[in-house]
Formats: C-alpha cells, structure tokens, sequence
C-alpha cells in the first residue's frame, strides 16, 4: 500500500510504500542518483539510500522515520551547528571528484528545513536531491542560513535569530567571515524574489505552482527585510569573540 506524502512544491506524487520512498523521475533524476550513490557508497549517512527506478521507473529511496520543522520552537538548539557540519561533510567530500565537472563542490541546492528530516530536534537526514548541482559551497550556507535562522513570522526574537545564525555558521567554518556570510544570505534571498517574481507571472505553469512561486516572493521579501533592518545585530552576532 502506497501512502502519498505531504510537503513539496515542485513535485507531485511522492510516496512512502512500505520502507521506501518513491518519486516520480525528471530531467533533473538521472543526475541526483548519481550524486545519491557516490554519497552512499562513501558513507555520507546524512543522505537516503538510493534504491533504483521501481517497475512504474519512479526513483526508489529508503525511507527516514521523522519529521521536517518550521519553527525553532520544535528544534534543539545544538541541531543549527550541526546542520552546518552536514554541509561541511557534503562540500568537504565532493571537492575535486568528477561530478563536481570543475566546480568548487557539489551542493545541495535547497537544503531548508522543510528539507531535512529530524527526530528529537535533531537532524537524521538532508532529503530532496533533485537541486544538487556543482557550485559555489556558499550557495548552500547562505540559503540555509536564512531558512533556518530568519524568520519574519513566528515572533522569533531577532537576537535569538542572529544567534542560531552564528551556530550555524560555526558548525560549517568557526573562522567563516561575517560579511560573506551575510552576503550570501542576501544572494539566495535575492535570487528567489528574481526567479520565483518571473515564475508567478508564467501562464505555462499551473495555478498551483504560480500560487507558490507569489508566496516564496512574499516570504524572501519580507525575511531580506529582517535581515537588512537588522543588520548591526546579525554582524554583532557572527562577530563576537572571532580572532
């Protein structure tokens, strides 16, 4: 019996069968196994087994009991720098191997919480593949410093922000600098409000994914605004005690 899972924006038709999770294969499959497998075979255990293509040619994964977050108030507070050493790992082991194809790394291209599978407030595992692609490593740090720690919503306190923020970056690199840090954050929010402003208007895609593309405006909109308005208590934060 197949059990269709919630969450996602992009992909239709993803399901849990049993210990498995099946996904229905796009352009973007071949390439994201190939990653999978390589990160499998070299004991990345951040990442889901990559199982095949079933008999309808869906891409077959083992399936990770837990739950994804959005709020701090589910998480444990240790889990911000620890989310920060799974990217290290990632970007440490992909440096230099063929499917970077000359890139500094591989990164994961999405990995927000709604991401990331967690148990205890902790994370288990980094899911969702399909945005894998040779890059800047800082595309990754930026993106999830932001959806993990940036909220404009949930009445989080912006000082508790900027402090998850510099957990984060320290579990990736203690010695990250501040500002590139912060610009990075500002790239990721900027490419969503460029790339998410010109799908909302597309008439190709559904009502649906248009619906989605308004609210990730909204949401990168707003959150860029936290993060500028409150631009000295961020920079304190990422540089207090740094040598």
């Amino acid at each position: 019996m197949e059990e269709l899972l919630a969450g996602g924006n992009t992909t239709e038709g993803v399901v849990r069968a049993g210990r498995t999770v099946r996904r229905p294969r796009d352009h973007r499959s071949t390439f994201a196994s190939e990653v999978l497998r390589a990160l499998n075979e070299a004991g990345f255990v951040w990442a889901p087994a990559y199982l095949g293509i079933d008999e309808e040619g869906r891409d077959t994964f083992s399936y990770i009991p837990g739950a994804t977050t959005d709020h701090p108030s589910q998480r444990d507070e240790r889990c911000y720098a620890a989310i920060g050493g799974i990217l290290c790992e990632l970007h440490d082991f992909s440096r230099g191997i063929p499917l970077a194809s000359g890139a500094e790394c591989l990164v994961h291209g999405d990995p927000g919480p709604f991401n990331v599978v967690m148990s205890a407030g902790m994370p288990v595992a980094l899911i969702d593949w399909d945005s894998v692609h040779p890059g800047d490593p800082m595309e990754d740090v930026g993106y999830a410093g932001w959806t993990w720690c940036i909220y404009a919503t949930g009445n989080v306190p912006v000082a508790d922000q900027a402090r998850r923020l510099r957990l984060l970056a320290d579990g990736y690199d203690p010695q990250m600098g501040a500002d590139a840090l912060i610009e990075a954050v500002f790239r990721c929010q900027d490419a969503i409000i460029r790339i998410e402003g010109a799908n909302a208007v597309d008439e190709r895609l559904s009502d649906q994914r248009r619906h989605h593309a308004r609210a990730a405006v909204e949401w990168a909109g707003s959150c860029r605004n936290v993060l500028s308005t409150n631009l000295e208590v961020f920079a304190e934060a990422l540089q207090r005690d740094r040598r």
